[in-house]
């Protein structure tokens, strides 16, 4: 569903509005319209605050790029551990350009454009809103200081207030109030493909931060498009260069760096491999095992895993995931098809499918399902609960999701506003023990196989979602599961059956999730009975409980990592160093806050 407020939206409300007071008889001071965030103080461009559509003004966006300082954000965020990046793609994709145009930090060209900005009324009467940040996420709290330091020393009447909040709240106002002006997250890939790095970007339909931001346009979309369906790699590569100096030449938002990631696991746990497309901070955790190798961090809790991370998890239903968070979760408990082969990116091995062929003469893509498999429930799996797994991850097409992955692939289309259930009912068929997709053309064959390996493509129970209350498969229904309000309004919310190595046992929100091993699953016994995820917010108290034996993993923020490294020598930590990420942080110009909110 596409949703636009444009900045005319605003005037057009804004001049209504102020002609409404006019006329009221005895009025005689200047109207003033509410500010639809708390976030833009006044909602005006008078000092005390900004109009939602402050960042539509490229001159706000070009200064804020150049008032940024890369360099001490790398080496004070991330200890060094960072490269600086022009644009979405990064190194490691295909066509990144190693050359391409980058911001540099320069207070010059900064108060140049800022001067230029709402026709100079900017400079003279200064802004003040306020930047969030996900709280517990220290290089992202000190990139958020860095720029407001920044700007107040440009113009002294330029104030950022900084502010920490949970990391789901900011995820709901990222997709759903929409009502911070700019905000800083990072990206992990979908699929390794730069596609997935510019339309998450840059696209203004379906882009996951970009549609919500009031970004881009229909001749934009075109070239992501057209780029994306290039069959010959030369003009491919010029296509792809040129969308990276357009991000260069109207900034959606402030690239920052591509991080390069550690990790820090106790001595006791082996077995690690690096994807840099895994979304679980853990790696994949059926392939660690625990033994007490000696040393000076306790060996604690045989037979389980504890990983302590800042982010509490959203969900735990499939079609709703788009955090890392909820992914590690949904990956112990479900399966897919198949799932990246150790450490590459475009080999694959069989998991819930036991082969699969993709025929380019009519673009079908058959997977033959599994036998023996049962769910959670002791309930078989069948091809009928895959073809109902992928069916219902259309029809839910919750705003901000992943949906649009399958939709692109099978239907060339972004959501399920612009299909009928027929078109969702023919995508994907069952014929005998197989399960057939039809591509919508064969440039999608590696990068559909890539998002089949994402846990939003898990296989769920049919049987046991429609006796919780989901949708019963059929076209009588199905708008009435279409596009959820609420994260909590799915079946699978806070209940599963999956065919995973583990299952279900404890999931308080905010505090941990337990997870117990699964006795039966069809691949043998996982190596952990229990596999425990804790929210401990605080650095020094994951700290400790790694060093204690309490923790197996935490998560490490690179600030801390000249930290890590004075105590490394003096403990049996098992260390991963110099991981090539395939990720990306930036802050986010909101040019159209607390919109969209309508249809066009």
């Amino acid at each position: 569903m596409n949703r636009r407020v444009t900045k005319i939206s605003w005037i057009v409300l804004a001049a209504l509005l102020c002609l409404s007071l006019v006329l009221v008889p005895g009025c005689t001071e200047e109207p003033v319209v509410p500010a639809c965030s708390t976030y833009i103080g006044s909602g005006q461009l008078d000092g005390e605050g900004i109009p939602p559509d402050f960042f539509s003004d490229l001159d706000v966006r070009k200064g804020f790029c150049y008032a940024f300082d890369y360099e001490t954000y790398i080496n004070d965020g991330l200890q060094g551990q960072g490269v600086q990046r022009g644009s979405p793609v990064v190194e490691g994709l295909p066509f990144f350009n190693l050359d391409a145009s980058m911001y540099e930090y320069d207070l010059t060209k900064a108060e140049q454009h800022l001067k230029k900005a709402w026709d100079g009324e900017l400079w003279e009467k200064g802004c003040k809103f306020t930047l969030l940040y996900n709280s517990g996420n220290i290089p992202r709290k000190v990139a958020c200081e860095i720029l407001a330091e920044s700007l107040l020393g440009i113009n002294p009447l330029f104030q950022i207030n900084i502010q920490p909040i949970s990391w789901p709240t900011f995820l709901g106002k990222i997709w759903g109030t929409r009502d911070m002006p700019m905000f800083q997250i990072g990206w992990l890939p979908d699929y390794p493909h730069p596609d997935n790095f510019i339309v998450p970007f840059m696209d203004s339909t379906i882009g996951a931060f970009s549609a919500f931001q009031g970004y881009g346009s229909a001749a934009l979309d075109a070239k992501i498009k057209a780029a994306f369906e290039e069959t010959d790699p030369v003009k491919q590569q010029a296509k792809y260069y040129e969308l990276q100096q357009i991000y260069y030449d109207d900034p959606g938002g402030i690239v920052l760096a591509q991080p390069i990631a550690r990790r820090y696991f106790t001595g006791h746990i082996s077995g690690f491999y690096y994807n840099p497309v895994e979304p679980a901070y853990t790696g994949r955790v059926y392939d660690l095992t625990k033994a007490n190798t000696g040393g000076a961090i306790p060996f604690k809790n045989p037979g389980t895993f504890v990983f302590q991370t800042i982010g509490p998890i959203k969900t735990l239903d499939p079609a709703w995931i788009y955090d890392t968070g909820s992914a590690m979760q949904v990956g112990l408990i479900y399966e897919t098809l198949l799932y990246f082969d150790g450490e590459k990116t475009d080999e694959f091995v069989p998991l819930l499918a036991s082969e699969w062929e993709f025929n380019p003469a009519d673009l079908t893509l058959r997977f033959k399902i599994r036998e023996g498999v049962k769910f959670h429930s002791g309930n078989d799996l069948t091809p009928e609960d895959v073809e109902y797994s992928m069916e219902r991850w259309m029809v839910m097409d919750r705003t901000g999701g992943p949906t649009w992955m399958i939709y692109g692939p099978l239907l060339g289309v972004s959501g399920s506003g612009d299909v009928t259930f027929a078109d969702i009912d023919g995508a994907v068929e069952v014929d005998g023990d197989s399960v057939v997709f039809t591509l919508a053309g064969d440039y999608w064959e590696l990068a559909f196989l890539q998002i089949l390996c994402g846990g939003w493509a898990s296989i769920v129970d049919k049987d046991f979602c429609i006796a919780e209350g989901g949708w019963d498969g059929t076209e009588a229904t199905w708008m009435d599961y279409n596009i959820p309000d609420d994260v909590g309004d799915t079946a699978l919310y806070n209940k599963s059956s999956g065919t995973g190595p583990w299952k279900l046992n404890l999931w308080e929100p905010g505090i941990q999730v337990k997870v117990e091993r699964n006795d039966d699953y069809w691949g043998g016994l996982a190596p952990f009975d229990y596999v425990i995820t804790q929210v401990v917010e605080e650095w020094t108290s994951r700290k400790l409980a790694l060093l204690a034996g309490d923790a197996d993993l935490v998560y490490v923020p690179a600030t801390y990592f000249d930290e890590m490294d004075d105590i490394e020598s003096e403990t049996n930590l098992n260390v991963y160093k110099d991981l090539p990420s395939l990720s990306i942080d930036a802050f986010f110009f909101n040019e159209i806050v607390c919109g969209p909110s309508s249809e066009e």
